[in-house]
């Protein structure tokens, strides 16, 4: 039905990029705030596993992801047919696949990611997703978190093909950082990662455009930017 990678990195950004074979995925499987945690929740989906999750932690400063998770989980009377990954500003990273959610399923966790998918070709796609997320540090956490997805993708992906993928994430403000969505394309990751490759390396045309934060560049500035792209051809 779905996978996805949860992750953060040494910046402090965090965020989700999924990929399914049902339409607009980003706006039920991806549940992020800034300075507290990203979760993905999927199979059949509660959606108020992820509000539950970011209150309870939003509320309470000391509490854990994986705690608030398992709090959520232990009163949720479907939670065999839920899926989840879940990180935090503290670090930590958790994986949940109930004994419900449709083969194959299952979810593979390192120091900075999670990885998650079901009704999956096999345990290679999840597999692919963690490692090309810790072989590649360097990338801005957006074209980390799509390639990871797209490595999935290539490895085995969703058995019945694509319809939809999306990508988001947070820094420190509150507006995301970057949040791109396909809702219906029979190649949905491939289409995902041009959208991501146009915002690489146009990060104040992306600030000015979609401010993430209160601290936009000025208008002068951001048509200079712009001048000096359409010079070297890049707009």
């Amino acid at each position: 039905m779905t996978f996805s990678i949860t992750g953060f990195d040494a910046t402090g950004k965090m965020g989700v990029a999924v990929a399914t074979r049902y339409w607009a995925v980003g706006a039920r499987v991806p549940y992020v705030r800034a300075g507290i945690a990203a979760l993905a929740v999927q199979a059949y989906a509660q959606p108020y596993i992820g509000y539950d999750v970011l209150n309870m932690m939003a509320d309470d400063p000391g509490l854990d992801g994986p705690t608030a998770l398992q709090t959520v989980l232990d009163r949720d009377p479907g939670k065999e047919w839920r899926q989840v990954g879940l990180v935090d500003t503290k670090g930590n990273v958790q994986g949940f696949t109930g004994k419900e959610t449709v083969a194959w399923s299952g979810h593979a966790v390192s120091d900075d990611c999670v990885a998650a998918g079901n009704m999956l070709v096999g345990q290679e796609t999840v597999e692919a997703m963690t490692e090309f997320f810790g072989n590649n540090p360097d990338l801005d956490l957006p074209e980390r978190l799509a390639s990871a997805l797209q490595a999935g993708h290539f490895a085995g992906g969703d058995k019945r093909g694509q319809q939809s993928a999306a990508v988001y994430v947070v820094d420190q403000e509150e507006s995301p950082y970057l949040d791109l969505r396909i809702d219906d394309d029979p190649d949905a990751i491939a289409a995902l990662m041009r959208l991501v490759e146009d915002t690489r390396g146009v990060e104040l045309v992306r600030s000015a455009h979609f401010s993430g934060s209160r601290e936009s560049p000025s208008v002068a500035s951001y048509v200079a930017h712009r001048q000096s792209l359409r010079d070297e051809g890049l707009a």
